[in-house]
């Protein structure tokens, strides 16, 4: 099998977890990866705001970029093909739109344990509204 898998990063354990099962099913299959964080900017403004941390937004692409860049960098150790990108808006729709531009197969997702409304991707409505296979990862057990 040779195709593309949408993979989404952030900053977790749990979704480094997810990704690095992306990473070796991609190498054992011959598949290439999408790697997505997606900003929700709407939800982090009026804090960031409030908080008055200088250049916010900078601080934030440049984080989200460094995560997959990250995951980037051990795909490019098994010989996985990998492509970034950061994305902004409400993250399942975004990464549902990214699945269709990239052709993607497949998308990986870790499942949180337990995340705040309105942060990180809905799996939910990634399992609900994908018109491909979704991979829910679970975290690593705890030991």
């Amino acid at each position: 099998m040779t195709g593309r898998f949408l993979v989404v990063v952030d900053d977790s354990a749990a979704a480094f977890h997810a990704a690095q099962v992306a990473v070796e099913l991609a190498a054992v299959t011959g598949a290439g990866l999408t790697l997505v964080t997606v900003v929700e900017d709407h939800l982090l403004d009026a804090k960031l705001h409030a908080a008055s941390i200088q250049d916010a937004p900078a601080r934030r692409a440049r984080g989200a970029l460094a995560m997959v860049t990250r995951v980037a960098a051990r795909a490019a150790q098994q010989g996985v093909p990998a492509e970034n990108e950061v994305l902004s808006g409400h993250g399942a729709e975004q990464v549902l739109a990214a699945a269709g531009r990239c052709g993607a197969e497949l998308i990986v997702v870790a499942r949180e344990p337990r995340l705040p409304a309105g942060s990180g991707v809905n799996v939910e409505h990634l399992l609900e509204f994908a018109d491909i296979p979704v991979l829910v990862v679970p975290p690593v057990p705890q030991r």
